[in-house]
């Protein structure tokens, strides 16, 4: 059925059904970020018209009414995008919106966080694991239940990476690591994400680069200087690919003056993790998205 209104939907990854440690789910399968092929095709089938990015930024910018129908965007350059998604697109003759951050590569070594929590969590060798919180205290729980798996994937310890500082994400990983006697692969960055090739490659598949970030902060959490860099140097890298460049808050997470490093840096549009539907009146550094899960 034709869509009405018009709305932006986000996707992360797309990947085989598949069991982790213990015969439990993958932690992005648990957490809802993940779909097959199969459910990903039947959303874009129930999302029909599917209409690209540009045509709501130029309609905004030009008080013109909205055109009706679906965005698709896919958040975090992950290697399917390219291998998967983008191909099946583009048979379709229709495009998607693919953020990037562009500090976290797979021609680097930078891992985000939250990928290399998920990765030992679904690697362990443990079947119970304690960490330090930010806070000082401790978080121990068990990964051999789904209950217990969960809790580490969408409940405390995981909310508390998120809003720790880099040092503390980092003594959490190495605890979280020590724990399930496991350790990151030295290639985990290539197995997880595209390099600066791929994302020319989804250009001339008909695709569209987004911005993410460099490394995937919480934007608000920054220090002016280091928001500036986080913002500008993502922005610049893929204008030099391709612009105008729209970008993507990492984890949603912006306030005002993250809005107005967004204006400053001159990007076309800027989308959120707030659900909701694209009106008129809605701000271009604003834009809601429906967060698409299993």
């Amino acid at each position: 059925m034709a869509s009405e209104r018009t709305r932006i939907l986000m996707f992360h990854r797309i990947e085989p059904m598949q069991s982790a440690a213990f015969g439990l789910p993958n932690c992005y399968r648990m957490r809802g970020t993940s779909l097959t092929v199969e459910e990903l095709e039947r959303v874009i089938e129930e999302a029909s018209p599917v209409i690209p990015l540009s045509a709501v930024e130029k309609a905004m910018e030009n008080g013109e009414d909205l055109p009706r129908g679906s965005v698709l965007t896919f958040d975090d350059g992950y290697r399917e995008h390219l291998d998967v998604v983008a191909p099946m697109l583009a048979k379709r003759g229709i495009t998607g919106t693919f953020y990037v951050a562009t500090g976290l590569r797979g021609d680097g070594e930078a891992v985000a966080a939250v990928d290399a929590w998920y990765w030992l969590l679904d690697h362990a060798k443990a079947n119970v694991a304690c960490v330090p919180m930010p806070d000082g205290s401790s978080y121990c729980g068990r990964l051999d239940t789904w209950e217990g798996k969960a809790e580490w994937v969408g409940g405390p310890p995981k909310a508390a990476l998120l809003n720790a500082h880099p040092a503390e994400q980092r003594r959490m990983l190495e605890a979280l690591g020590e724990s399930l006697h496991c350790s990151l692969p030295n290639d985990l960055a290539m197995q997880l994400y595209l390099s600066e090739k791929d994302w020319k490659r989804l250009i001339k598949l008909g695709m569209r680069l987004g911005a993410h970030s460099v490394r995937h902060p919480r934007l608000p959490q920054l220090g002016d200087q280091a928001l500036e860099e986080e913002v500008v140097t993502s922005v610049q890298t893929l204008a030099a690919i391709r612009s105008p460049v729209a970008f993507a808050y990492p984890d949603g997470a912006f306030d005002g003056r993250v809005l107005k490093q967004m204006r400053a840096a001159g990007v076309s549009s800027a989308v959120t993790c707030t659900a909701g539907w694209l009106l008129p009146e809605t701000d271009r550094m604003q834009l809601p998205r429906f967060f698409v899960c299993t």
